[in-house]
C-alpha cells in the first residue's frame, strides 16, 4: 500500500519516547491492563460479601463495605495502568492523524474518567444492600458523572478506531473493533436497563462482568492492531 514519498524523520515521532511505541511494551501494557480491569475476579477471596449475578462491580469498592478500601486501591491501580496504555496508544496512533488519532484520544479520555470514577467510591452498595440509598454527596456525584464520561469516551473510541482502521486499509481490524464495540455496547445497555426492569436487575452483575472480560480481550487485540498498522505504514515509507 503506497503511503506517499518519505520526506525524512517525522518530528512528532521524534518527540515521543521510543519505548512508548515499542510493540512489546504496548502489547504488554494491554495484557496487564486487561488483567487488572478484571480485578473483580478476586471478589470471592477479598470481599466481605458478593453477588456475581446481581451486584455492580463498583459495589465492591463502596464506602459502606469494610473491604471497600481494598477494591478502591485495586480499581485505582487498574485505572492508572489503563491510562498509561492510553498514553501509549496516542503515542503509536497519534501521528497517523484522522480517526485513529481521535480514537486514541477518546480512549485516553475514557481512561482518565475511569481513574476519576475509581477514586470516588459510592456511599453504599446498591447491588448488595436492599436498603442502600446513595447519599448523593460529592463523591457519589463525581463517580456517576465520571462513569458517564467513561462510557461515552469508550463508545467514541470504538467507533473512531474502527473507522480509522477501515480507512487505513486494515479491514479485518476494523471489523473486529466494530464487533467488540457492538457487543460491549449491547451489554452496557442491558446493565443500564436494570434500573427499569427487575428481571434484568437480577443478572446485571453477570452482564457487567462479561462486558468487562470482553473489554479486556479488546485491549489486547487493539494493541496488536495499532502496532501492526503503524509497522505496515513505516514499511511503506521506506
Amino acid at each position: 500500500m503506497s503511503l506517499g514519498p518519505h520526506r525524512g524523520p517525522n518530528p512528532c515521532r521524534a518527540r515521543v519516547p521510543a519505548v512508548l511505541r515499542s510493540r512489546a511494551i504496548v502489547v504488554g501494557s494491554a495484557v496487564l491492563a486487561a488483567l487488572l480491569a478484571n480485578y473483580w475476579v478476586l471478589e470471592g477471596a477479598l470481599a466481605d460479601r458478593t453477588n456475581f449475578d446481581g451486584s455492580w462491580i463498583s459495589d465492591l469498592s463502596t464506602r459502606s463495605e469494610s473491604s471497600g478500601g481494598t477494591f478502591v486501591a485495586l480499581g485505582v491501580v487498574a485505572a492508572l495502568v489503563l491510562l498509561l496504555y492510553g498514553v501509549e496508544l496516542v503515542a503509536v496512533l497519534g501521528e497517523r492523524g484522522g480517526p485513529l488519532r481521535r480514537g486514541a484520544l477518546a480512549f485516553l479520555f475514557a481512561a482518565l474518567e475511569t481513574v476519576v470514577a475509581a477514586s470516588a467510591p459510592l456511599s453504599c452498595a446498591e447491588g448488595l444492600e436492599a436498603a442502600c440509598s446513595l447519599k448523593e454527596d460529592p463523591l457519589d456525584i463525581v463517580h456517576s458523572l465520571a462513569t458517564v464520561g467513561e462510557i461515552g469516551g469508550t463508545i467514541l473510541s470504538f467507533g473512531l478506531l474502527g473507522l480509522g482502521f477501515l480507512r487505513a486499509g486494515r479491514r479485518r481490524f476494523a471489523i473486529v473493533t466494530f464487533a467488540f464495540g457492538a457487543v460491549w455496547l449491547v451489554l452496557t445497555i442491558l446493565t443500564g436497563v436494570s434500573y427499569l426492569s427487575d428481571g434484568v436487575d437480577e443478572i446485571k452483575g453477570a452482564f457487567q462482568r462479561i462486558d468487562q472480560m470482553i473489554f479486556g480481550i479488546w485491549l489486547v487485540v487493539l494493541a496488536c492492531a495499532a502496532t501492526s498498522t503503524v509497522q505496515e505504514a513505516d514499511s511503506g515509507r521506506r
